[in-house]
């Protein structure tokens, strides 16, 4: 007889057990689902936030390789009229030359032509 109303016991008592544990495991399950969307949505917020400074960050790099190239093609042409600039001064440094050896020369026959002629009185 103990053993009936032990076995009528647990019978009468297995599915509210049941139920209590499948509510417990649900609450858990639950609080770790929760942890979880916290986490999801600080990750989104980040990624959200990664993009959005890689979109400025490639807004910045695409000006700065326009100030590059346009710096360059200035930096170019600079050195390319520093280069005429310097031909021409190097041009009439030898134009100078020349007419200082021409002058030299002139000078020097006027002084050869008066030391072999007489004096003249």
């Amino acid at each position: 007889m103990m053993l009936t109303a032990v076995s009528r016991l647990s019978v009468a008592l297995s599915l509210p057990l049941i139920g209590l544990l499948f509510t417990l495991g649900t609450s858990w399950l639950e609080s770790k689902f929760e942890v979880v969307n916290k986490r999801v949505d600080v990750v989104e917020k980040v990624s959200t936030s990664a993009s959005e400074q890689a979109t400025k960050i490639n807004d910045r790099l695409t000006t700065v390789e326009t100030k590059q190239v346009t710096e360059s093609a200035a930096s170019d042409k600079f050195q390319n009229a520093t280069l005429t600039r310097l031909d021409r001064l190097q041009d009439s440094i030898v134009g100078l030359s020349n007419a200082v050896a021409a002058l030299t020369a002139t000078v020097q026959a006027l002084a050869d032509d008066r030391s072999r002629s007489p004096p003249m009185r």
